[in-house]
């Protein structure tokens, strides 16, 4: 009976190294997968941001029902660069609104152009727009709601570096300072 009692502890405490040595395999795999994911996650969220550097986006146009969301900005857009009037077809590649639609919101709408240099050039032209003034309308750039969350969270400084006429800006999701990186408080 000894004999068998000793025979079920050796076989125990190999089942319980074995699973010692299972475990600590797992949990080295456990720690390299969570790397790989949150590597992951960063490029996509960069892959995301590059993206969405072509983009911009228009805030208070009012919805009309069955509006052709593609030719009222084209023309708001010609509004602001005349320039564009021959070629806005090839300068914009897709207009759409976000979200569900809602009573009584007017949601935002997603520029898409061909080319940053147009987006680039727009962004340019509707600081101080007398167009965007008449129309009510707005222009801003279409980030990632962690990048808006990340922006928020230092806007104080950021604003209180603009009224100090210092050169203060945002890249991504970090803000700048006279080219310094500032952190979250």
């Amino acid at each position: 009976m000894i004999a068998e009692i000793a025979k079920s502890v050796e076989f125990n405490a190999k089942e319980i190294k074995d699973c010692k040595s299972k475990t600590l395999t797992l949990e080295k795999e456990v720690t390299k997968i969570g790397t790989e994911n949150a590597n992951l996650r960063e490029r996509v969220l960069e892959l995301e941001r590059y993206k969405r550097r072509w983009n911009l986006k228009l805030r208070g146009l009012k919805e009309q029902d069955n509006e052709n969301t593609r030719e009222t900005v084209s023309q708001i857009l010609v509004k602001i660069a005349p320039q564009w009037t021959d070629k806005i077809d090839s300068i914009v590649d897709s207009v759409h609104r976000l979200g569900k639609k809602e009573n009584g919101r007017h949601r935002h709408i997603v520029i898409h152009f061909t080319m940053r240099h147009f987006r680039d050039e727009l962004w340019r032209l509707t600081k101080g727009s007398a167009v965007c003034k008449e129309l009510n309308v707005s222009f801003a750039e279409h980030v990632l709601p962690a990048d808006r969350e990340a922006r928020e969270a230092v806007w104080p400084q950021i604003k209180q570096a603009r009224e100090a006429d210092q050169r203060a800006y945002f890249r991504g999701p970090n803000g700048f300072i006279n080219g310094k990186r500032i952190m979250v408080p």
